[in-house]
């Protein structure tokens, strides 16, 4: 059987991921840059259709991509975050309405989905991936929504993936109300190896005791810290900087790696390689010209934002 393999998209301060499973099937987790997720597409699975789109949350820089992936290749179910307390942009009603047209299966997920990529049910096919989503709960939407602080970044879904002992969080725009949930539904049973941290690394999003918790040897940061919302910020810095000093620990920005690819190739240990590509936020991904992690100067990251 093929190896899983996860590419972390460099999209500047915004989220892409995509899977491809050892049964060739695609997920998409969150699409921005056109250009460059056809590009991802097209090499790993040329002219295939998207098994699974998960779109996080109702802010741009999760699916200013999706209507084009929606145009160009076949989609076979989508998930999406509820919005019954948040309505989210013109623009994230747009694309409901374009799935509805293209008439493809959606969930609107405010709680909790397993699902097997390759074929397989629980616990017969625990040996193949699986996919966990957890959407939040309307109890939790109504209470912020009463005390009015109900954002966006709160209708987040978080995904973790798993195969035999490897295991990944994507953490989408997660906030600590999310966070909350997921203890509370059991998630923490089994800790990660590698984190995509929530909220491109904001304090409210990728807490010390979080990153404990979970105790991923890599955390991934998909974010421009130049770039306007200025993320991650200062705590969230400071707080990869120290995870980054630990035994077996390594906290990566997207603005210095380029894209992530990690390959799974022995699930039963949870072995898995990382490499980077190096490639700017515009530019395409050059397959073949992948070499080791790059590393992350975090104090260089933490000192620019105290100068600044």
């Amino acid at each position: 059987m093929a190896d899983l393999e996860i590419y972390v998209l460099n999209v500047g301060q915004a989220d892409t991921a995509i899977i491809r499973t050892p049964g060739d099937h695609i997920i998409v987790i969150d699409a921005v840059k056109p250009h460059k997720v056809k590009g991802v597409l097209d090499e790993i699975k040329p002219g295939g259709p998207i098994s699974h789109l998960i779109v996080t949350h109702p802010h741009l820089d999760h699916y200013a991509a999706v209507s084009s992936l929606l145009a160009a290749y076949p989609v076979q179910k989508v998930t999406l975050a509820p919005f019954w307390y948040e309505p989210g942009t013109p623009g994230y009603h747009k694309i409901i309405n374009r799935i509805q047209e293209k008439q493809v299966p959606v969930r609107f997920l405010s709680g909790y989905e397993r699902f097997y990529p390759d074929g397989g049910t629980y616990p017969a096919y625990e040996n193949r991936p699986y996919v966990e989503l957890l959407g939040p709960p309307n109890t939790i939407l109504e209470g912020l929504n009463k005390s009015h602080e109900l954002t966006p970044n709160h209708l987040s879904v978080i995904a973790r993936l798993t195969y035999e002992e490897f295991s990944m969080v994507f953490a989408a725009d997660a906030q600590m109300e999310n966070w909350a949930h997921y203890d509370t539904e059991g998630m923490l049973t089994k800790k990660c190896d590698v984190l995509k941290a929530a909220h491109h690394g904001s304090r409210r999003g990728s807490q010390w005791e979080r990153l404990e918790r979970l105790a991923p040897g890599l955390v991934i940061v998909s974010s421009d810290p130049d770039s306007g919302h200025e993320l991650p910020d200062l705590i969230g810095s400071v707080i990869f900087l120290e995870y980054d000093r630990g035994k077996n620990c390594t906290v990566a920005l997207t603005r210095e790696t380029g894209t992530i690819k990690i390959v799974v190739d022995n699930p039963a240990s949870g072995r898995y390689t990382a490499a980077s590509y190096g490639e700017g936020v515009e530019d395409g991904v050059p397959f073949g010209s992948e070499g080791p992690l790059r590393k992350t100067d975090w104090a260089a990251v933490v000192g620019a934002k105290i100068g600044g």
